[in-house]
């Protein structure tokens, strides 16, 4: 059975901006303008164009193969079968995380209501006894919608897009109308009182660049959308603009709304009364009543909307891996609406384990967006890679400039990467290392596991996930120190073009390759 092509142009744009317009929105300005002050605002604009120019490797790829679990394709097809483990593997962990962090989005701005959810341990937010079991019901009705069928999703998060975009527009005019304090932007230590490096750690810690990596589901989603050839590259570019207004918008409005008092020891120490809540301690503030309620509304809709659409993505994530040969092969069976059952019952149980770790909202940022941005890299690596291996199929969005364009997009990657510091990326080594222990216990099992490795092929891809951790460990983010301010860019960018050059080096041989996507295409 064959996933169906019953998602529209319409739908898949609506997938794109509900995945982009999550729990961020709830959070992001509040830990953004923590860690950066007034200059968070440099930060959206930044993970904005930084998103969108890696977006759009990805639309020549996605355009030229229309598959489901896209991203976990193109790497496959370019480099073969360690390769795209690997990455797929990082892909598949931070998709599946997204449940569990959305959820607990929920759980958080709950508890302003019923505080019994969340408990404080060591200074952080954690779920309690009773939030378990309610994040728990949460998550499996969600996997419960997900079974019902992709076209039914696609007509549910229509009506659910909606509200995910003109709510933030009441919530920030609404405030705006009420205090608006131009000092903020100018007093308290500047408008960049922490310097660049601020605004570079609120991109990753501060969730700006998790709010942005909502648009993958557009892509993984492509096999099941209608003419997607046509309409990716607009999706794509169009989610992103509306989303980077809404979240530029509620970010000035957050940052005018505080008071002298709040903000008297500077940005790092921002607090007010409510301030796990962000939005809604400040209505609260302001008296306003109505809007807490339309926000605590509102923050178990978009949140669970976003949630219900990575669901439906890492369970297509893991059903490529499966036809890959990577998971067992039960997950390639599709229900009668065309939906990987089983593959969306591995989600669940996924989701349930990262609740017991999980500290808090932005606890869970480093590891989200150390897995969005690893599969980031891939865009420019196998668009190279492709260009070379199948340079005569026709390709209906033809990126231009190609090459500029793919080693600026890696090396903007790798910064992020790099800005997100050791602690975050440590987390994800962890889970590269217990990856690749997986695949070998599997092999070693598996009398059935003849698919060859393409060992030679992903060497480059071994180096880079290790040179990015050393780089991690002696840079200036939660590192070392060692590597000089400033010059640590330079390092960074010297590194990307040598592991982008490596790897187009290390493709496979053409016939490889085209046999690869022949195999994939054709099912």
């Amino acid at each position: 059975m064959k996933f169906k092509r019953s998602v529209g142009p319409i739908g898949l744009m609506f997938t794109a901006v509900s995945g982009i317009l999550g729990s961020a929105w709830l959070f992001s300005p509040y830990y953004a303008a923590e860690i950066a002050g007034p200059a968070a605002l440099l930060s959206w604009i930044i993970g904005a164009l930084a998103t969108l120019m890696i977006a759009l490797t990805f639309a020549e790829l996605t355009c030229l193969f229309p598959v489901s679990g896209g991203n976990a394709r193109f790497i496959y097809f370019s480099h073969g079968v360690l390769s795209s483990f690997l990455f797929s593997w990082i892909m598949w962990l931070g998709y599946a995380a997204v449940a569990p962090a959305e959820t607990m989005g929920v759980l958080q701005y709950l508890a302003s209501a019923w505080p019994n959810l969340i408990v404080e341990k060591n200074q952080l937010t954690v779920l309690s006894h009773s939030g378990y079991w309610v994040a728990a019901l949460v998550l499996f009705g969600m996997c419960i919608i997900n079974l019902i069928s992709i076209k039914w999703l696609s007509r549910y998060n229509a009506v659910i897009v909606w509200v995910k975009m003109i709510v933030p527009v009441i919530v920030a005019s609404s405030i705006l109308s009420l205090s608006f304090n131009w000092h903020n932007f100018h007093q308290f230590g500047g408008f960049m009182p922490y310097g660049f490096k601020g605004v570079a750690a609120a991109l990753s810690t501060g969730g700006v660049v998790f709010a942005f990596a909502g648009y993958a589901p557009a892509i993984v989603l492509a096999g099941e959308a209608k003419n997607p050839q046509k309409v990716i590259p607009l999706v794509l570019a169009g989610a992103l603009f509306i989303c980077f207004l809404l979240y530029f918008l509620l970010e000035i409005c957050f940052i005018g709304a505080q008071s002298p008092a709040a903000l008297s020891h500077g940005w790092h120490s921002l607090s007010f009364m409510g301030d796990a809540s962000p939005f809604i301690g400040i209505s609260e503030q302001f008296g306003m009543h109505w809007l807490r309620y339309l926000i605590l509304v509102t923050a178990v809709i978009m949140p669970l909307g976003t949630a219900i659409i990575f669901i439906a993505t890492s369970s297509r994530v893991a059903y490529a891996m499966s036809q890959n040969g990577y998971f067992p092969h039960a997950l390639l069976y599709l229900n009668s609406k065309g939906v990987p059952i089983l593959a969306v019952l591995l989600n669940f149980i996924v989701g349930m384990i990262l609740f017991f770790p999980a500290p808090g909202w932005q606890g869970m940022m480093g590891f989200l967006v150390s897995a969005f941005v690893l599969c980031y890299a891939l865009g420019p690596i196998s668009l190279l890679a492709l260009r070379s291996q199948v340079p005569h199929q026709q390709r209906p969005f033809h990126l231009p400039w190609a090459k500029a364009w793919s080693c600026l997009a890696f090396c903007i990657a790798n910064l992020i990467i790099y800005w997100m510091g050791w602690a975050s990326y440590s987390e994800m080594y962890v889970g590269i290392l217990l990856g690749l222990s997986v695949l070998l216990i599997s092999k070693a099992c598996r009398r059935s596991f003849k698919i060859g490795m393409d060992t030679k092929h992903a060497i480059w891809a071994m180096v880079y996930l290790s040179g990015m951790a050393m780089l991690s460990y002696l840079g200036n983010y939660g590192g070392r120190g060692l590597l000089p301010v400033n010059w640590d860019i330079l390092v960074i960018a010297l590194f990307s073009f040598m592991i982008l050059y490596w790897s187009w080096k290390s493709r496979l041989p053409n016939e490889n390759a085209q046999r690869n996507i022949a195999l994939i295409v054709e099912q």
